[in-house]
């Protein structure tokens, strides 16, 4: 490495965890967000694809958002890599919740269950919110978990529905994505 290119990766400032946080919530946001749109899409029939289509949109919501995670992760110093660790926990509490209900189904047979993965992320990231806001005391954050609940609640009403998927994308752009925004342009919740 050059000197000037040291000098510039000492000399340039880490982000705190707020901002790193809203990075990985920004990413989610977007990945995920996006992912329930297009399975809105084919599913209404909108876009006109095969359902077979359905196949890859999770595995490359997962990959794209896997990758930006670990150049997040990278290039934000000891934050990123706090922040990344987090992410990685509630991504696998999520993976969990989806094979839980994968093995409820399998005994079940009843398949129609996986339906219930997009109530319980959503719920999932409900109680994160509330663990923030028990670790700051902002308010705001209990808002957004009650967003969080609230769409888990709506998830619930619309499952096996097309629909699902916008209220999940729509609930994820107001938790995740525009608080993801928010927090990493600098500003608190």
């Amino acid at each position: 490495m050059t000197t000037v290119a040291l000098a510039y990766e000492t000399d340039r400032p880490q982000a705190d965890v707020a901002v790193c946080a809203g990075r990985v919530l920004l990413l989610a946001g977007v990945c995920f967000g996006a992912a329930n749109l297009f399975q809105w899409g084919v599913q209404s029939g909108a876009l006109g694809l095969h359902p077979a289509a359905l196949a890859l949109s999770w595995p490359v919501a997962v990959g794209v958002f896997f990758s930006g995670l670990f150049r997040l992760r990278r290039l934000g110093g000891e934050a990123a890599r706090r922040v990344a660790g987090w992410s990685r926990l509630g991504v696998g509490a999520m993976v969990g919740a989806a094979l839980l209900l994968a093995a409820v189904s399998a005994a079940t047979g009843d398949w129609a269950l996986m339906r219930l993965t997009s109530v319980a992320t959503l719920g999932l990231y409900g109680m994160a919110w509330l663990v923030a806001l028990g670790r700051t005391g902002r308010p705001n954050t209990g808002v957004i978990a009650l967003i969080a609940f609230a769409g888990s609640a709506l998830q619930l009403l619309t499952a096996g529905t097309p629909d699902q998927y916008v209220f999940q994308a729509l609930t994820l752009a107001l938790i995740a994505l525009l608080p993801g925004l928010w927090l990493a342009l600098g500003r608190r919740l």
